[in-house]
C-alpha cells in the first residue's frame, strides 16, 4: 500500500474496503430497498395513475445527477471528508422528509434530496482510494469495493420486503436513516483525510468552466457520455417498471425481490467476465458486441411477444432479462473508461460532467420508457432494443486505434 503521511493512521486494508463498500452502498440501498413498497406508497397517497409510482425511483436520480457534479468538484478543492459529511447530512435531511411526508410531492422532494446527498458517499470513495493506493493495488481494492456494491441491488429489495412484513413503508426509510447514520459515524471516526491542503485545487469557477467546455468539445468523450446515459436509461427503465412487472403482471407478490435480486447478480458476473476479456478484445469491441447482441435479442423476443398477444411466460422473460443484464455489465464496464480516455488530464471535472450528464440522460429517457408501461413487458423489451441502436453506431463509427481501447 502506498500511503502519504496524512494516511498513516488509516484503517487496515480490510476495514478500508468494508468501510468504503458500506458508504458507497447508501445510494443503491436507497434506490432498490424501496422497490417492494412502491404499491404501498402509491395506495397511501391515493395515486390514481399506476405509472406515477415510478417517480419515487426517478426522483432520486434527478438529485443524484446534480450531486455528482457538486461533490466531484468539491472533493478536489475542500478535501475528501468534508464533502462526504455534507452529503450524509443532506441525505439524512431528505430521509426525514420522506418519513414524515404528508403528500406525494413532499415525498418526492425528500427523494430528490436523498439523491443529492447520496452522490457524495457514492463518488468520493473512488478519489479516496486513489489517494491511498496506486497502480494494481488501487485496481484490486476498487474491484473489491465494486463487487460489494454490485451485490447490494440483489439483497436490498429483500431487506425492504422483510421490513414491510413487520412495519409500514416508512420503516424502510427509517432503516435507510439508521444505516446512513451508522456509516457516517464510522467514516468520521476511522477514516482520516487523504487529500492534504497543499495538494488541493483552488476552487475556481473560471477553471471549472474551462474544463467543462473542454469535455464537451471532445467528440469521443461526448459520444461515450451519451452512450453511457443510454445504457443507464435502459437499466433505469427496468428498475422503475420492475415492481409492476414482477408483482403485478406476473403476480409474484412477496417473491419479487428474489427474481429481481437474481438478475442483479448476473451483472456482477458480467463485470467479472469483462475484466477477463477487456485486455484481449478491447473496450470498444466489447461495447459493440454487447449492444449488438442485446439489440438482436430484443428484436427476436419482441416478435415472440407480439405473436403471443403480449403474453409470455415468466421463465422466458427471466432468460431475456438475464441476457440483457449480462450485456449491461459489459457496457457499463467499458463506456465510462472510453468517455474518460482523452480527458484524463482533467479527470476530476470530467468524471463529474460525464457522471452528471449521463444520469440526466438516463433519468429523462428511462422515465419516458417507464411511462409507457401497460401491464405488459413490451415497453421494457422495445426500450432496450431502441436504446442499443445509437450505442452500436457510436462504437462502430469510432475509428480510433482499436488497440488503445
Amino acid at each position: 500500500m502506498n500511503q502519504s503521511p496524512i494516511t498513516s493512521k488509516a484503517p487496515s486494508r480490510i476495514e478500508f474496503i468494508i468501510l468504503m463498500s458500506v458508504i458507497v452502498a447508501v445510494d443503491a440501498l436507497a434506490i432498490d430497498g424501496i422497490l417492494p413498497a412502491l404499491s404501498h406508497i402509491s395506495h397511501e397517497f391515493g395515486i390514481s395513475e399506476g405509472n406515477d409510482r415510478q417517480y419515487i425511483v426517478t426522483s432520486i436520480f434527478i438529485g443524484y445527477a446534480f450531486g455528482v457534479m457538486l461533490f466531484g468538484v468539491a472533493s478536489d478543492s475542500f478535501g475528501r471528508k468534508r464533502p462526504i459529511y455534507v452529503g450524509f447530512i443532506i441525505f439524512l435531511i431528505g430521509t426525514v422528509i420522506t418519513v414524515f411526508a404528508s403528500s406525494f410531492s413532499m415525498l418526492l422532494a425528500g427523494r430528490v434530496l436523498q439523491g443529492v446527498g447520496a452522490a457524495g458517499p457514492q463518488v468520493i470513495p473512488t478519489a479516496i482510494t486513489r489517494d491511498m493506493y496506486k497502480g494494481r493495488g488501487m485496481a484490486e481494492v476498487m474491484s473489491l469495493i465494486m463487487m460489494v456494491f454490485l451485490m447490494v441491488p440483489a439483497f436490498a429489495p429483500l431487506i425492504g420486503q422483510g421490513i414491510l412484513m413487520i412495519s409500514s413503508w416508512q420503516g424502510i426509510f427509517i432503516m435507510l436513516g439508521v444505516y446512513a447514520s451508522l456509516a457516517f459515524v464510522w467514516f468520521a471516526i476511522r477514516q482520516p483525510e487523504t487529500l492534504p491542503p497543499e495538494k488541493r485545487v483552488p476552487f475556481s469557477v473560471k477553471q471549472i468552466s474551462a474544463s467543462v467546455k473542454e469535455v464537451f468539445r471532445n467528440q469521443p468523450a461526448v459520444k461515450y457520455m451519451v452512450a453511457e446515459g443510454l445504457t443507464f436509461a435502459a437499466v433505469l427503465a427496468y428498475i422503475t417498471m420492475a415492481q409492476q412487472v414482477f408483482q403485478e403482471h406476473y403476480q409474484l407478490g412477496e417473491r419479487f425481490p428474489l427474481y429481481f435480486g437474481g438478475l442483479a447478480l448476473v451483472m456482477m458476473l458480467a463485470s467479472f467476465v469483462n475484466s477477463q476479456l477487456v485486455e484481449r478484445l478491447g473496450m470498444r469491441l466489447l461495447v459493440l458486441r454487447g449492444a449488438a447482441v442485446l439489440f438482436a435479442a430484443s428484436l427476436i423476443y419482441l416478435a415472440i411477444i407480439l405473436l403471443n398477444d403480449q403474453s409470455v411466460p415468466l421463465w422466458s422473460f427471466m432468460l431475456y432479462a438475464a441476457m440483457a443484464y449480462f450485456c449491461f455489465g459489459l457496457l457499463f464496464g467499458n463506456m465510462h473508461s472510453l468517455a474518460m480516455e482523452e480527458v484524463g488530464h482533467i479527470a476530476g471535472v470530467a468524471a463529474s460532467v460525464v457522471g452528471s450528464v449521463s444520469v440526466l440522460i438516463a433519468t429523462i429517457l428511462g422515465g419516458i420508457i417507464g411511462s409507457f408501461y401497460n401491464d405488459s413487458i413490451t415497453p421494457v423489451v422495445l426500450g432496450f432494443g431502441i436504446l442499443m441502436v445509437p450505442i452500436i453506431y457510436i462504437s462502430w463509427s469510432d475509428k480510433r486505434d482499436a488497440t488503445a481501447g
